[in-house]
């Protein structure tokens, strides 16, 4: 009994064939894994033979390059020179060694030349759908004739742009009594850190892989930004520190992201030295926060705080490197098919 329960034995191998019965057969004919026709094998059968013929070991692979790594950490820097930029401010404000309408008013003023050129941007793509002489429809070739519209697309959105602002402008005077008086009971210790709190969910939700289409950022990170600077705001004391602040938080977080975007996608260089202006500007004033001084500490902490940045995304940059070598993502034919879905049809 216990000879015929051994795995190792002949007689259990002999049970075993008896109960298979396909498996003693010789099996004819070239495997395929395929399911939809009789095949004479077991749904469990492996072809040994031609099982790893087709192993493949990362072959979506994509090598990281130094520069290209060093391009794409620049995105990164612009955000969190952002958010330590509108801290900075705030802190400025609070403490009354900067005007809130000076603050909001030169943030407006680069608001507006951002939006002249972004839209000339927009004018350049419209001008490049203009030139194509006609469009089919369904790829039948029935020419789509379109009706001409009192206004024109461009002057549509220029107008949509200025409804759009002046909503803003009108709801956040109406709201900036209620901001005010918003964590009245709230101690400043618990703003500080729920304010804290906030500002890392932007840091660490916000899309950081953007196209340069021109929408509005990741909602996450764009909220918890919006909440950050409402009960920042509710420690200012009047109603114009309020609503300077906000409307200066709507700009850096709702607006600057749409244009940092685009500038990376229209030019490089552009992004290259807005990336400057920005780590100047943050740790300049993260300098003068902190030491309470005047250009000197900016001028410090803008050579030391380049540097710092430098030296950070270059080691981050040298590390990715590094861990590439350790990718091991094998594909073979035990995978699932997957479907190829078209997007555009012909």
């Amino acid at each position: 009994m216990n000879r015929l329960l051994d795995p190792n034995s002949a007689s259990f191998a002999t049970v075993g064939k008896k109960r298979t019965g396909i498996a003693t057969r010789p099996l004819k004919g070239n495997y395929k894994k395929l399911l939809w026709f009789k095949q004479p094998f077991p749904d469990n059968y492996t072809d040994e033979t031609t099982f790893l013929d087709h192993l493949q070991r990362n072959p979506r692979l994509q090598p990281y390059e130094f520069w290209s790594l060093m391009a794409d950490a620049t995105v990164i820097v612009q955000h969190l020179a952002s958010v330590a930029i509108f801290c900075c401010c705030f802190v400025a404000i609070i403490h009354g060694r900067v005007s809130p309408v000076a603050v909001v008013g030169w943030a407006s003023l680069c608001t507006i030349l951002a939006w002249f050129l972004w839209d000339h941007w927009m004018g350049q793509e419209l001008e490049v759908i203009a030139d194509v002489p006609y469009a089919t429809a369904s790829g039948r070739g029935e020419v789509v004739s379109n009706a001409s519209p009192t206004l024109s697309p461009r002057t549509q959105q220029r107008l949509a742009t200025a409804k759009s602002a002046v909503l803003i402008y009108a709801a956040l005077l109406g709201l900036s009594p209620i901001l005010k008086s918003l964590t009245r009971s709230t101690t400043s210790d618990s703003i500080w850190a729920l304010s804290t709190w906030l500002l890392m969910m932007n840091v660490a939700f916000f899309d950081y892989s953007g196209g340069p289409g021109a929408q509005l950022p990741a909602s996450i990170s764009t909220n918890s930004a919006m909440m950050a600077s409402a009960v920042l705001a509710s420690r200012l004391p009047s109603t114009t520190h309020v609503f300077s602040l906000t409307l200066f938080s709507i700009e850096i977080y709702g607006l600057f992201p749409i244009f940092r975007r685009q500038l990376r996608a229209r030019s490089p260089w552009g992004h290259l030295i807005l990336t400057f202006a920005l780590v100047t500007g943050a740790w300049g004033g993260l300098f003068v926060t902190l030491t309470g001084n005047g250009r000197g500490a900016f001028v410090a902490g803008a050579i030391l705080g380049g540097i710092i940045t430098l030296l950070s995304m270059g080691i981050c940059s040298w590390w990715l490197l590094g861990l590439q070598k350790y990718k091991n993502e094998i594909h073979g034919p035990w995978d699932p098919a997957r479907p190829i879905i078209r997007r555009h049809w012909d």
